[in-house]
């Protein structure tokens, strides 16, 4: 199978340690470019580890969005459905890194050229039950994303297409979060798949409701959902059985991506032991085939957060060896 991942891909300018001081005049620490957006570092993360993906979304006809492309292309990310437009420049976010590693995030997506991908692009995506869709709740944070979206997974349903949503919700993404929890549990329950984490289950649906919310996507059809928190063990659910894997210790330097790829590598682990999406849902019955997966997927995030960067800090098959 092949993953075919849909939204943002952007500019992370990341933080580069301590800003140089100059006397008493005010400094800031110096910004890295590096390609990123969570819907890439998931392509990326699969074409890496040797999976087949391309990428959906649109850049603005600058600088940074030629940067983008050629860098997907680099990692042998298809880029057939990267369009350029001139309605949008290329979407930045800076990303600031504190002590630990953790980050902190200012958008800067007004009118971001990824806003703008169209119904009419998307009929134009080939879909199957032999393709993985992946996407974030990015996808449904503004008005002007929705038909789009609403489009593609209705399209995906017809195709009998398997569907993964990882949350990775970002409030600064959204016109108004107070429309998250709603959005998202509508887009959760089209999917089979869902990565979220514990911090954002307990933002959108509250600590005494986040358990029950799971309950409810999987009986509405979600075959798994993978529960992430930080450091801590990682939580697989599905609608007869569920699991709790540690995670490894490690030298954290950078979490930029690392979410992205454990679910990327979960993704290419799926697309290595089936090849249709009815293939998925007998697979994913069994809890050894889903340790396993969950397995390689955390091993995959471990590595990331010991380097710096989104797709150059995703793990090849070899870094894991």
């Amino acid at each position: 199978m092949k993953v075919l991942c849909l939204g943002e891909v952007l500019i992370d300018m990341l933080s580069q340690g301590a800003a140089t001081q100059h006397g008493d005049m005010p400094t800031m620490k110096p910004f890295q470019p590096y390609a990123g957006g969570a819907p890439a570092n998931v392509a990326v993360a699969v074409a890496k580890l040797g999976g087949e993906s391309a990428m959906v979304s649109k850049v603005g006809n600058d600088t940074f969005g030629e940067f983008l492309r050629s860098m997907l292309e680099h990692y042998n990310v298809n880029t057939q459905h990267v369009w350029g437009t001139d309605a949008g420049n290329t979407a930045l976010a800076f990303v600031n890194l504190d002590e630990n590693g953790e980050r902190s995030f200012d958008f800067y997506i007004d009118n971001a050229a990824h806003k703008h991908i169209s119904e009419s692009d998307l009929s134009t995506i080939a879909c199957s039950d032999s393709t993985v869709l992946h996407l974030c709740s990015g996808s449904v944070s503004g008005p002007e994303l929705l038909p789009g979206t609403t489009y593609i997974l209705e399209k995906a349903k017809q195709s009998n297409m398997l569907v993964c949503l990882d949350i990775n919700y970002r409030p600064a993404f959204w016109d108004n979060t107070a429309n998250a929890p709603e959005r998202i549990d509508n887009m959760a329950k089209q999917v089979s798949i869902i990565k979220a984490s514990r911090e954002e289950l307990i933002d959108l649906y509250g600590a005494q409701h986040a358990d029950t919310k799971v309950q409810q996507w999987l009986e509405s059809g979600v075959k798994v959902v993978l529960i992430t928190d930080g450091g801590e063990p990682i939580h697989f659910v599905t609608h007869d059985f569920n699991g709790t894997l540690s995670s490894p210790k490690a030298d954290v330097k950078d979490t930029t991506a690392a979410g992205d790829s454990f679910i990327g590598g979960f993704l290419y682990f799926v697309t290595t032991k089936v090849s249709n999406s009815s293939e998925f849902n007998e697979w994913v019955s069994n809890v050894e085939n889903v340790t396993e997966a969950t397995e390689f997927a955390i091993r995959c995030g471990a590595y990331t957060v010991t380097q710096y960067g989104a797709f150059d800090a995703l793990p090849t098959s070899a870094d894991l060896v």
